[in-house]
């Protein structure tokens, strides 16, 4: 349009020109590398003229084929928007199968059908049929391969809504093999890790979310906690236990369940010493009614020793039952039968446990009260947690 009103323009100054010059036309000599050519002055401006309509259409000649793509495009893309609001419509009726159609068929016709493919993968997911969801994934990421992470990252989550943890875990490994930090990815496969009891990778995992900061902050503090939790209770030996102890972060040392979790291990591994220096000390630092409970389950060289540790919490915590029942624990150890009794009744006074009825059976077993010992192990029984052997 604006370059043939150019032209029009340029033939009216040629012919507004011509009148000036019809007495005397004037003359032009063009003379270059032995060539000479002559003509009036308005001949001139006609060529001129002339050269300019050919260099506008040949312009638009070679402009013509990108043109006509453009056009094609925005039909194309009119006709998929069509689609795409039709199938929106047929989802808000219920539609799921309809609206799915729709999506498939305006992807093909789509600038971004990546959108389209992902929109159908989750209606296909809603539907239940997951094979026919993981096709469309599979032709988004054909579509547009730069988004693969992005689209395994939309899979894993439908995996993982599902209850499918294999395929998950592959996937987010595949993003988490190229791209260690990847921190959508670390949040999504660590507790994945955790659920399916896998606590190495979990905690494997979890060095690399740590060095987000603050993003990682809080959910990584639970999972940390939750991971070192079950390496510790899986533990092979005394030292393995203290180089996972080692590992976990400083801030998250006083954690109940991670000081039970060591000290637990310890014992489990004939450490006891140790285990009662850790406790100690955690429980100085800060009381923990589980830590307190798992004071009397050691067996350290100085029983003595650690009964005067735990009456000296006592003054503190005179009605704490997981203190009172481990006093009488350990007085029972030292064989201070009349202070075991003492501490073991006065704990299941505070509150009544299994284990507390338990301890008292046993030790009435051995005083030769064999009446009130089987009174106390029924009274374990009754409260589900012990059975007399």
């Amino acid at each position: 349009m604006r370059a043939g009103l150019i032209v029009v323009l340029l033939l009216l100054a040629v012919a507004v020109a011509a009148q000036f010059l019809a007495e005397d036309p004037g003359y032009a000599l063009i003379q270059f590398q032995g060539w000479v050519v002559e003509m009036t002055i308005p001949m001139l401006f006609a060529l001129l003229a002339l050269l300019l309509v050919a260099a506008s259409l040949l312009r638009r000649v070679r402009q013509a084929p990108a043109r006509v793509a453009e056009r094609l495009a925005k039909a194309r893309n009119r006709h998929a928007g069509k689609r795409v609001a039709r199938a929106l419509a047929a989802l808000g009726a219920g539609r799921v199968a309809r609206a799915e159609q729709l999506l498939a068929k305006s992807a093909k016709r789509s600038a971004a059908p990546v959108l389209q493919y992902l929109a159908t993968a989750r209606l296909a997911h809603a539907s239940g049929d997951l094979q026919r969801r993981d096709r469309w994934f599979a032709l988004a990421r054909k579509a547009q391969p730069e988004a693969r992470d992005a689209l395994f990252l939309e899979q894993a989550e439908l995996h993982l809504r599902s209850g499918e943890q294999a395929p998950a875990a592959r996937l987010l490994g595949n993003i988490l093999e190229r791209r260690p930090r990847h921190l959508q990815a670390l949040r999504l496969a660590i507790p994945l890790h955790l659920r399916r009891g896998d606590f190495a990778e979990a905690a494997r995992r979890l060095k690399a979310l740590r060095k987000h900061g603050d993003a990682a902050a809080g959910d990584a503090a639970r999972w940390t906690v939750e991971a070192y939790a079950g390496l510790l209770d899986a533990s092979g030996d005394a030292r393995g236990a203290q180089r996972l102890w080692s590992e976990v972060p400083k801030a998250l040392r006083c954690e109940e369940r991670l000081t039970v979790a060591h000290a637990r291990a310890l014992i489990r591994h004939g450490a006891h010493d140790l285990a009662e220096q850790h406790l100690r000390r955690q429980l100085n630092a800060s009381w923990s009614p589980r830590a307190a409970a798992a004071y009397g389950e050691v067996q350290p060289r100085d029983i003595p020793a650690a009964i005067r540790h735990a009456e000296g919490w006592l003054a503190d915590h005179p009605d704490d039952a997981s203190l009172l029942l481990a006093l009488g624990r350990l007085c029972r150890k030292a064989k201070l039968w009349g202070k075991a009794r003492s501490y073991l009744e006065s704990a299941l006074a505070v509150e009544a446990s299994a284990g507390g009825w338990l301890e008292l059976a046993e030790l009435l077993e051995e005083l030769d009260e064999k009446q009130a010992a089987d009174e106390a192990f029924r009274k374990g029984l009754r409260l589900g947690g012990c059975a007399r052997t």
